[in-house]
């Protein structure tokens, strides 16, 4: 009879469990730049810290914020890629194929750890909801009854999925400023060992015997 593998796990690889908000984020098909096929959370968010962008090919003389991004990249240095992911999202996929970000990607010097993602137009609009708040009557974040503005191309979202924390920056942030707010959330090795609590600080002078002088 065959050994049964663990669907969670083959050999030592296992997936992180999900985080504390990972119904929230939905798990649709994408396709990457490398013309890669993968699932929004399983494959690309759950346990990990991200940086997302929305963007489009078109734009990118308008809004430069494509480049400002790939600043960014060295002040990550070799945490891009094992640490932190970027994921720059098209929000005109209908014209955004596989093959047009291949040559994007290039001309940003896109490194190991920044994909650039499209797909559906249903499924980059859900996404697009999931992420950034939208004008009345869309479907994804609605606060109160009056329409809202699209930030989406002017503000980068980031969060480390595992820990359940997001936060959001200007697009046209300093880069190294970006990076060191990514840092911030970052999930960092507990010490091993028992915690000890510190003691008290000890006296630095003695006193004589009648107490201080």
């Amino acid at each position: 009879m065959a050994d049964q593998k663990d669907e969670t796990a083959v050999g030592t690889c296992v997936r992180p469990p999900n985080g504390p908000n990972s119904e929230y984020f939905p798990n649709v098909p994408v396709t990457t730049h490398e013309n890669r096929r993968a699932l929004f959370y399983d494959d690309l968010l759950r346990g990990k810290t991200v940086l997302i962008q929305f963007m489009s090919i078109k734009d990118d003389d308008v809004y430069r914020f494509t480049a400002n991004i790939a600043k960014v990249q060295k002040f990550l240095g070799d945490r891009l890629g094992k640490d932190v992911f970027i994921y720059s999202i098209t929000t005109d996929p209908e014209h955004d194929r596989p093959r047009d970000l291949a040559a994007f990607a290039e001309k940003h010097g896109a490194q190991d750890g920044w994909l650039f993602l499209t797909g559906e137009p249903a499924v980059m609009q859900r996404l697009h909801g999931s992420l950034f708040a939208r004008g009345a009557g869309a479907v994804g974040h609605e606060h109160g009854a009056g329409p809202m503005e699209d930030c989406s191309v002017g503000l980068l979202r980031y969060g480390n999925e595992a820990a359940g924390i997001w936060g959001s920056v200007p697009a046209s942030t300093d880069p190294e400023w970006i990076a060191k707010r990514v840092s911030w959330i970052e999930s960092r090795e507990v010490p091993a060992g028992p915690f000890k609590r510190r003691g008290p600080t000890p006296l630095t002078a003695t006193t004589s015997q009648g107490g201080p002088q």
